[in-house]
């Protein structure tokens, strides 16, 4: 009878399917082809059996299905995601430079505004697989294998990621799904990880480990893009998404923005573009949709266009609502928080497009959005209502209202609420139309919004609302009085 083959040869030879001598470093059969010879770490993987009386072992030892293959199998079917298990990814496993050193330490960061984000993007997305698919013990050759060890630069970063700054692309979403799920698939997909990376290390001030992260992730993304199942990758997805953050934050650096990754997302969500688009956030990729639709949001704001986003076509489906479950008000809340900012999004289109031409059709346009704003506010959950609000009181040093709520999505979806109303006063069908009529009869309302912005800005999340309240700021110079700007030295 011949010799087993031995579990721990080299990848290279098991992939060929030839004996390995277990020669290190290098095999006799590598060393003889010239092949790289390449090793997976021990395993960490921990098995875990459940505890049976003496009998029922003694009866249930012979019953099939009862292996140790199986119990490990149902485990990670009870623990899998089914966006997680489904993330194979493509790319060699190449450890950056940066990536050797494994006892760096950083200093405390400030957690600053990364410069909000927004989407533009298709609509409803291919539906997330409900079965979870086990995770397989051998890695292909381009996937990081789930065991192995992070450095702990990647670490730090990945858990700054996760603390701080998932948060700002939750910032309408309850169920904090990128916050949750991103630092798990960034030990399953290298793209994804080194998106990560570049974003936080660029927000704690690293530019030369953040320069090289994303380089990487480019290298590795460009092969990625040739995929034929490129459109439904959400791991792929979320990681344009998330540099097109680091792309947002590195204008601090260049001067200008290239918007490379931002219509990287737009070419992969339209390629899988659907007619609905659900404001709950089902699975990542709607998540992720949602995310881009701010980056969008947030370009039209600056530039003064129309966002690049088909509002015409897609239909956005009405909130649904709490059940008294968790679950159920998690989605109730998200869905009104995408909704107020779906309806800021359409304003921002009908206020810098041009579909809509004509006089009579544009004044009929706009009658319709102003329904839509008051028609949420006057239907939104009593959940969206701060719990306190006080007006300015005068010789305090603080011209703002003060202005608390108990959520980011409630200050964002009032945020929004207030820009909409703001661009639709100055942008209403008249004579005296658009910028012109910036100084003249709508600028009272536009302060008193202003001010309430700012005031909703006493809360730990106040980077949320000075991303979009900067967007409009930069042209409307509501805030012109002395005292307003003493107020908010910054």
């Amino acid at each position: 009878m011949g010799k087993l083959r031995s579990k721990d040869g080299c990848l290279t030879c098991r992939k060929r399917h030839v004996k390995c001598d277990q020669v290190r470093p290098v095999c006799s059969q590598c060393q003889k082809k010239n092949r790289p010879c390449l090793r997976e770490d021990p395993p960490s993987r921990i098995r875990i059996k459940h505890y049976q009386p003496r009998t029922a072992r003694e009866d249930s030892k012979d019953a099939p299905g009862n292996g140790p293959e199986q119990i490990s199998h149902v485990l990670d079917q009870a623990t899998a995601d089914p966006v997680i298990a489904n993330a194979a990814s493509h790319e060699q496993i190449i450890r950056p430079p940066y990536a050797e050193s494994c006892n760096d330490q950083y200093p405390t960061a400030l957690v600053t505004s990364p410069y909000s984000t927004q989407t533009q993007t298709s609509t409803i997305l291919p539906k997330l697989a409900n079965e979870s698919v086990p995770m397989p013990l051998v890695t292909s050759p381009g996937s990081i294998h789930a065991g192995t060890p992070l450095t702990h630069r990647e670490a730090y970063l990945v858990h700054h990621f996760a603390t701080h700054l998932g948060y700002w692309l939750d910032c309408t979403d309850a169920s904090r799904q990128f916050t949750r799920k991103i630092p798990i698939l960034v030990k399953q997909s290298p793209i994804l990880l080194h998106a990560v990376l570049s974003y936080a290390a660029r927000h704690v001030g690293d530019a030369e480990l953040a320069e090289q992260a994303h380089e990487r992730c480019v290298e590795l993304l460009i092969p990625s893009l040739s995929s034929e199942k490129v459109a439904d990758d959400d791991i792929l997805l979320c990681a344009i998404v998330i540099l097109r953050v680091f792309e947002q934050l590195n204008v601090m650096v260049t001067g200008s923005d290239q918007e490379r990754h931002l219509a990287g997302c737009s070419a992969l969500l339209r390629a899988s573009q659907g007619r609905e688009v659900d404001p709950s956030t089902p699975g990542l990729r709607q998540a992720a949709f949602w995310v881009y639709l701010r980056q969008c949001l947030y370009n039209a704001c600056i530039h003064q266009q129309a966002p690049n986003v088909d509002l015409v076509n897609l239909v956005l489906l009405a909130p649904p609502q709490g059940g008294g479950d968790p679950l159920s008000d998690l989605r109730s809340e998200t869905a009104w928080a995408n909704t107020m900012t779906w309806i800021c999004a359409t304003v921002v289109h009908f206020c810098f497009g041009s579909s809509y031409p004509e006089p009579a059709t544009r004044l009929l346009r706009w009658q319709q959005l102003s329904e839509a704003v008051e028609s949420w506010l006057s239907n939104r959950p009593d959940t969206f209502n701060p719990i306190w609000y006080s007006e300015a009181v005068p010789g305090s040093g603080n011209p703002f209202p003060e202005i608390w709520f108990t959520a980011d999505w409630h200050i964002m979806a009032f945020g929004f609420y207030h820009l909409a109303c703001m661009l639709l006063a100055i942008y209403k069908p008249s004579p005296r139309f658009a910028v012109r009529g910036l100084h003249s009869t709508a600028h009272p309302s536009h302060d008193a919004r202003s001010r309430y912005l700012w005031g909703m800005q006493q809360l730990p999340f106040d980077g949320a609302i000075i991303d979009h309240a900067l967007s409009f700021h930069l042209y409307m110079g509501s805030l012109d009085d002395r005292s307003s700007g003493k107020g908010r030295g910054h």
